[in-house]
């Protein structure tokens, strides 16, 4: 709806009569009615073929996708910063920056194909929910302090 300093009131109400007043005037209440239980009726169908896609297991939900994504990301991560702790010792005996460059390419390479050719299995339902619980179990608590003293410190200074 067009508003503003900037826009002419006769272009606001223009907007008003066209996109509102007109549809209101032209539109039988019968219909509109039957309209929304159209949308109604295809909305719990839509829901009835989800959930029985899900019963079905040809669809997934996903959170679960989420869980199971960030997983595997996590270990290539993992995988991928353990490299420098392989081979730095290697690479710091290295003289030439070419076979230095070379040989850290190299085991980068290694690297991806492993992860490339690892299989990660899809966990089963159980044990996502039991690690949705470990985690809120794993999670920090706060502790707020009464007194102003910091553990250093004691009453006799």
């Amino acid at each position: 709806m067009p508003v503003g300093k900037d826009v002419d009131q006769a272009e606001t109400r223009a907007w008003v009569v066209q996109n509102i007043i007109y549809p209101l005037r032209n539109t039988d209440t019968k219909e509109q009615i039957e309209q929304e239980r159209l949308k109604k009726l295809k909305a719990e169908a839509s829901l009835a073929e989800l959930e029985l896609a899900q019963k079905e297991n040809t669809v997934i939900s996903s959170e679960y996708v989420e869980t199971v994504l960030t997983a595997y990301l996590f270990k290539i991560k993992t995988t991928l910063r353990s490299i420098p702790a392989k081979v730095y010792l290697e690479l710091f005996a290295m003289e030439d920056s070419k076979d230095l460059r070379d040989r850290l390419k190299d085991v980068i390479d290694e690297t991806l194909l492993e992860l490339g050719q690892m299989e990660f299995e899809l966990p089963e339902d159980m044990e996502i929910l039991d690690e949705e619980q470990q985690d809120e179990i794993n999670r920090p608590t706060t502790e707020s302090s009464s007194g102003d003293e910091t553990p250093d410190q004691t009453k006799d200074e």
